[in-house]
């Protein structure tokens, strides 16, 4: 019965990580910011050609959000905090409630095309995200 429970895991990481790759044409392009010893990690997910692109924020591994491009401009999620015993990730213990993630990633363009993408993100009131830049080729 172990060796079956092995392997069905080892089939869902399979397909798990076939269903990314399956999305993004190149491996994702990622940068890492540190905010309160807590680390974060904005990633570009490329489509293929003529596809969208997603973005992605992680905390401490633990992903937050995955945003198509067209929606990741301008972006704004809220949350409220539950009173009494909550599980919460580090960064919304700002004794805030609710609290928000504010921010996007925001295109630049030169000649009539889009060039890069530069992402910038508040969780409550610390920056998480800071010009992370994405350049497309």
């Amino acid at each position: 019965m172990k060796e079956v429970m092995r392997i069905i895991k080892i089939l869902v990481a399979c397909s798990a990580i076939s269903a990314v790759n399956a999305f993004a044409a190149e491996q994702p392009r990622c940068q890492q910011q540190t905010v309160e010893n807590i680390k974060m990690e904005m990633c570009l997910l490329p489509g293929a050609a003529f596809q969208h692109d997603m973005y992605t924020l992680k905390a401490d591994k633990t992903l937050v959000f995955a945003l198509v491009d067209d929606y990741s401009e301008k972006v704004e999620m809220e949350h409220v905090i539950p009173e009494g015993q909550t599980i919460e990730l580090p960064l919304s213990k700002q004794n805030m409630s609710p609290i928000k993630i504010t921010g996007g990633c925001i295109p630049e363009s030169k000649e009539g095309a889009e060039i890069a993408r530069v992402c910038n993100f508040y969780w409550g009131k610390l920056q998480v995200v800071k010009n992370a830049r994405f350049e497309f080729n």
